[in-house]
């Protein structure tokens, strides 16, 4: 039995490449065809060296003997000679000495072989790495999450964490206004937003709604109260947020007024953020109307149950259609999990 170091115990198994029109064409015969394109550095020309010539090379170096490395590779000797010749003509250098008894490195021949064997090992990465890309997933998932709440999906985060510790989360602060185009452009692989949703282009699923509450100051008269009817407070001034930041919550508020025969009392239209509207309310300009309860758990707000059945904001889990990444399934069936408990679902 032959026996001598060899990379070559898995050359069968390889494809070849034949060179047919400028390109190559893959068969099932043996050994590999892979090519080496053409440099040219300083001007000069070197030809074309193919990664089989380096492989026979390798096999030959590492024998040194031609019929010990013919038979590993399963071709005759004659042709793998002139196949090493030929290598040793387009590198322009000598790598082997021979005669009839021996077969030696020269120093070209040895420098030649250590660096042969780091470019080999290099194309097997490179194709491996190839194919783990055709099918690979994502190391981390991109969710959007309106400013505050965050807290709201932290429960889900951790239990998908637990289900799957190799992918992370991160998760990007974008009102639901944004959403739908975020997850269009493909800046967010999942999104957590209320209505209106793109239906054309996305996927939802309600996730909960959440009750509305009226945030007032401490020293409110109505401050002490349960819960609120829309005509308790039909009569204060209200802070509303600005249409283009978000046209569905917008409208719903007005919605509730306008089904009531009651007319709002804007005071300020151009809010664009919870806090933003909690620090007016601190100041005692007006009063606001929010999903959950007092933002940022302020000592000088209170939040009170508005009463209406109508009231309620919905948030809805939304993606891509015909999405294709399980990671993105998988996530939904954490949330899911994590939501069918109902004292998740109203964190402030």
């Amino acid at each position: 039995m032959t026996s001598c170091p060899s990379y070559a115990a898995n050359t069968r198994q390889h494809q070849r490449l034949r060179v047919f029109k400028g390109g190559f064409e893959p068969t099932l015969t043996n050994p590999p065809y892979e090519r080496i394109p053409k440099v040219y550095p300083a001007g000069i020309e070197y030809g074309p060296v193919e990664l089989r010539h380096v492989r026979y090379f390798i096999a030959v170096a590492e024998c040194l003997n031609f019929s010990k490395a013919a038979q590993l590779l399963h071709i005759a000797q004659p042709p793998l000679s002139r196949q090493i010749r030929q290598l040793e003509e387009d590198l322009g250098v000598d790598l082997l000495l021979r005669n009839k008894r021996r077969v030696a490195l020269t120093k070209e021949g040895q420098v030649f072989l250590e660096e042969a064997r780091k470019l080999v090992a290099q194309a097997a990465h490179a194709m491996e790495s190839a194919r783990r890309a055709q099918n690979a997933e994502p190391s981390i998932l991109r969710i959007g999450v309106p400013s505050r709440l965050g807290d709201v999906l932290s429960k889900a985060i951790l239990e998908h964490s637990k289900r799957f510790p190799a992918v992370g989360i991160e998760c990007k602060n974008i009102c639901s206004g944004l959403q739908n185009e975020a997850l269009r452009k493909n800046e967010i692989d999942i999104g957590l937003f209320r209505p209106p949703i793109d239906q054309m282009h996305l996927d939802s699923e309600l996730l909960f709604d959440r009750e509305t509450a009226v945030v007032l100051p401490r020293t409110h008269l109505l401050a002490k109260r349960k819960s609120l009817r829309l005509k308790d407070i039909a009569g204060e001034p209200l802070i509303i947020f600005d249409r283009s930041f978000s046209s569905w919550l917008y409208e719903k508020i007005l919605g509730l007024y306008s089904k009531q025969a009651l007319t709002p009392h804007l005071t300020v239209t151009h809010v664009e953020s919870n806090e933003e509207g909690a620090s007016m309310v601190a100041s005692g300009k007006a009063i606001l109307l929010v999903a959950g309860a007092v933002p940022n758990h302020s000592i000088d707000l209170v939040s009170v149950r508005l009463n209406e059945p109508e009231a309620k904001i919905e948030l809805y889990l939304a993606w891509r259609k015909n999405e294709e990444l399980s990671a993105v399934f998988s996530f939904l069936d954490s949330a899911r999990r994590t939501f069918r408990d109902p004292a998740t679902r109203y964190v402030a």
